[in-house]
């Protein structure tokens, strides 16, 4: 058996090139502006990046540019693109700890989930390298005699991605496999906070032979990401963050360059927990549950942060949602043994523990209070409110952080309206036997993904070909399996009028 992996003296000596990636290699900025990426776990400065500007921006365009329009990208087959995509999914796995160790000092995620991410990084480039050669070309109805019509899936151009810091390698992953495997090229802004391991997979993908312009990527802040959604050189913009970043993104686009969007915003779901789950082993739903809201810190935009319990059930759940709390413990995040760690920055912190202020001012009952746990470090634990109001801020607002409201209800009607009075419309589960109610719920809850749940058995593995549309204010467009690969894409229709003879 191999010796466990020295984390800190891995971390102590990891190595990351921080000038931007374009067209194939990193390039010195041009930019006079830079920024810190402070490690949460400690409070410490770990690098310092450029603030790519208008020069590196436009620079990254024109790359990805002449590498669909006038490069090999644009005009190669599925087969191409498959065979490379595959050798850029196995770099991937060949550099899952250094890809681990980025976004574990840049955000905090402990080194056991960096490790799985990276792993489900190169899933996903797998995936989709699977899937670029299943999109076909289909025949409407003809017209009339030597008529046809044929429907073909080409690809958009070059594609923005900008990239949250929750999940950082997972979600460039899903932005950038999509797009080339449809055979698109691709600017990558990283997230500020988390933006080291998308720099690493701009060298990987060179290193997969990749050609030079087909993936760039540029670190910078909001600034960067407006530049991108103004350019006239971009054909579309693919964006994972908050709902206030999206808006932002959609008034730039009218501004300038009109351009499909596709935004996963963020979620308020809800968790509802119906009285048929009555003499099921409860403690193992706390845990289900607990792991639903408390999953990366609660710093995910499906995290189940509303919790609906039947009157009937609500003193039993509620005791054991505390007990399954309770014994989640914060630890350092280059420990393979921690679980939770800190949130991603001084910032997120701040806002948790407003939150937590708002949710005691208001009147909810502060149950399990997270704050103060751990120093140094931008750490807040599990934290529950019970009898929490839906007019309070903290039922409303996305909190972003490890902080659970809890409701009460009496009937089907009452948890369906509490469910559904959010602005947000990404996910929601359901606690419940009855297959027929459960579908019924199914389609009156409004989300993207609907999960029912019957059992607090875990579901293994990673759902690939998942796909799913937000509504309301958490986005447009569907990402994830195939129907995401065709949101990459755009429909031509080809019209054949032949005549006779």
């Amino acid at each position: 058996m191999a010796d466990a992996p020295d984390w800190p003296k891995l971390a102590e000596n990891l190595q990351i090139e921080t000038d931007a990636w374009i067209n194939g290699a990193h390039q010195a900025s041009q930019s006079a502006h830079s920024f810190d990426v402070v490690n949460p776990a400690t409070e410490t400065v770990t690098a310092t990046l450029p603030c790519s500007d208008a020069p590196d921006v436009n620079a990254a365009v024109d790359a990805a540019r002449r590498a669909f329009d006038t490069g090999p990208w644009g005009s190669s087959g599925p087969g191409m693109r498959k065979q490379l995509l595959l050798r850029f999914a196995d770099a991937i796995v060949n550099n899952a700890t250094r890809l681990a160790l980025c976004d574990c000092l840049d955000m905090g995620k402990p080194i056991s989930s960096a490790q799985q991410e990276a792993h489900i990084a190169a899933a996903f480039v797998r995936y989709y390298a699977e899937a670029v050669d299943k999109i076909h070309t289909t025949q409407a109805p003809p017209a009339g005699p030597g008529a046809m019509e044929l429907q073909v899936r080409r690809p958009r151009g070059v594609v923005a991605a900008i990239i949250p810091w929750n999940f950082p390698v997972i979600n460039a992953a899903l932005k950038i496999a999509p797009s080339l495997a449809a055979g698109n090229t691709a600017v990558v802004k990283a997230s500020e906070i988390a933006p080291r391991s998308s720099l690493v997979l701009g060298e990987l993908a060179a290193e997969a032979e990749l050609p030079p312009g087909v993936l760039n990527v540029l670190s910078g802040d909001g600034t960067t990401g407006d530049l991108l959604a103004r350019h006239g050189g971009v054909d579309m913009i693919a964006f994972t963050g908050s709902t206030r970043t999206g808006k932002a993104l959609m008034r730039a686009v009218g501004e300038s360059s009109l351009k499909p969007l596709l935004l996963e915003c963020g979620g308020k779901s809800p968790e509802i927990i119906l009285p048929d789950m009555a003499g099921a082993d409860l403690q193992q739903m706390a845990q289900a549950i607990v792991r639903d809201a408390f999953w990366n810190q609660g710093q995910v935009c499906v995290a189940r942060s509303r919790l609906l319990i039947h009157e009937s059930l609500y003193d039993e759940v509620l005791q054991g949602i505390l007990a399954a709390a309770q014994a989640i413990q914060a630890g350092d995040p280059l420990d393979p043994g921690t679980a939770f760690g800190p949130l991603a920055s001084g910032r997120q912190r701040a806002t948790v523990e407003e939150y937590i202020e708002a949710g005691i001012s208001e009147g909810a009952d502060l149950v399990l209070d997270g704050r103060n746990i751990r120093t140094p470090g931008h750490y807040v634990g599990t934290t529950v409110f019970a009898n929490v109001q839906t007019q309070n801020r903290i039922a409303q607002e996305e909190i972003f952080g490890p902080v659970l409201s809890v409701f009460r209800y009496s009937n089907i009607d009452d948890a369906v309206a509490l469910a559904n009075d959010s602005a947000y419309g990404l996910a929601a589960t359901v606690w419940t036997r009855d297959l027929a109610l459960a579908h019924e719920l199914a389609g009156r809850i409004r989300a993207g993904n609907v999960k029912i749940a019957a059992s607090p058995a875990p579901v293994e593995g990673v759902g690939l070909s998942h796909s799913g549309e937000p509504c309301g204010q958490s986005g447009f467009g569907v990402e994830g399996g195939i129907r995401g690969l065709e949101s990459y894409m755009r429909l031509q229709s080809i019209d054949f009028a032949m005549g006779r003879g």
